[in-house]
């Protein structure tokens, strides 16, 4: 499609097997989920595991992965739109380093735009624009190891 080899897996449905995060640690730079289930990790990457619990660590590395745990979905049109921005922020405030998680099809459900939404949206960027001490990256960023992970 023209664009450059990627480097990041996000997970679907935050499910991932064994064999699939075995798979894509050979594949990919970062993986990006919500959660790590220890029955699911390959043997080698229980070490690091351990670490990143005994630390209370949200993101880790193992298998030559950089491993990123997001807090949940934030963003989305389930969540209470007068108190999401609240969340973010606080969210934001209690990790060094915060995957904000927003799906495109929950801003125009039934063809139609969600305004309010949108707008927590727009409010979420001006915040994040607004503050020094924060900075928004990408990815790949993170895969290039420009971002330590905690």
């Amino acid at each position: 499609a023209g664009f450059g080899v990627p480097t990041t897996f996000v997970a679907p449905y935050d499910q991932v097997s064994k064999e699939s995060l075995q798979e894509i640690s050979a594949r990919f730079k970062v993986l990006s989920t919500g959660w790590f289930e220890i029955r699911r990790l390959p043997w080698s990457w229980l070490p690091n595991y351990a670490v990143k619990k005994t630390l209370q660590r949200y993101h880790w590395e193992a298998g030559g992965t950089r491993l990123l745990a997001h807090p949940g979905c934030h963003l989305s049109y389930h969540k209470d739109y007068g108190t999401m921005l609240d969340t973010i922020i606080s969210s934001i405030q209690s990790r060094r380093l915060t995957v904000l998680v927003s799906h495109w099809w929950e801003y125009f459900r039934s063809n139609l735009p969600d305004e309010k939404f949108i707008n927590v949206l727009h409010e979420t960027a001006e915040y994040l624009a607004s503050q020094k001490d924060i900075q928004v990256i990408s990815f790949e960023d993170v895969a290039n190891g420009k971002i330590a992970l905690n």
